[in-house]
């Protein structure tokens, strides 16, 4: 008779994490140093895309099937839907860098110590009021570079959170 082993999924809790930008633009990630501002208290949603990119044709005349290598990765986009609000500081400065093109860094810290840094521009923002009564708007990136996922440092570093099941 076999052993029944119990199964644990790991899993980072989005619960407090902190969004964070950059409050001048910059080409470089953030730092202790640099002056941020959080947008945790308005986001609702968020999505990274790293998407697939361009493929080279290797084959010759001596393959037997179409052989390809990867090229340049292409852009990953972030689109961050946010509860509306106008004095926002987090919020001016994403629809300034809509405006003006500047690149800013951004930086997701989760609760775990982790975070994920990136720099990019706004490419887009959209606004609606539906009849629930809550102005909501959304924020489109293109990430110059890519994304850098960072470990907890071992000071922060909590158990990793496992369920059960």
């Amino acid at each position: 008779m076999s052993e029944v082993q119990e199964a644990k999924s790991e899993y980072t809790r989005t619960r407090d994490i902190g969004v964070f930008i950059s409050k001048d633009p910059s080409t470089k990630f953030i730092t202790n140093m640099m002056v941020k501002v959080g947008l945790e208290g308005t986001v609702t949603d968020l999505s990274m895309t790293a998407p697939e990119g361009e493929e080279i044709d290797v084959s010759t005349l001596a393959s037997k099937n179409k052989e390809t290598i990867n090229g340049l990765p292409a852009e990953a986009t972030v689109s961050i839907n946010v509860n509306f609000v106008v004095g926002n500081a987090g919020q001016k400065i994403l629809r300034k860098s809509y405006n003006t093109g500047d690149n800013h860094a951004f930086q997701i810290l989760y609760e775990d110590g982790s975070s994920v840094d990136w720099i990019a521009r706004v490419t887009s923002y959209e606004f609606k009021s539906p009849k629930n009564g809550i102005v909501t708007g959304s924020f489109s990136f293109k990430v110059k570079g890519g994304f850098e996922f960072n470990e907890p440092t071992p000071a922060t570093q909590p158990t990793r959170s496992t369920e059960s099941k």
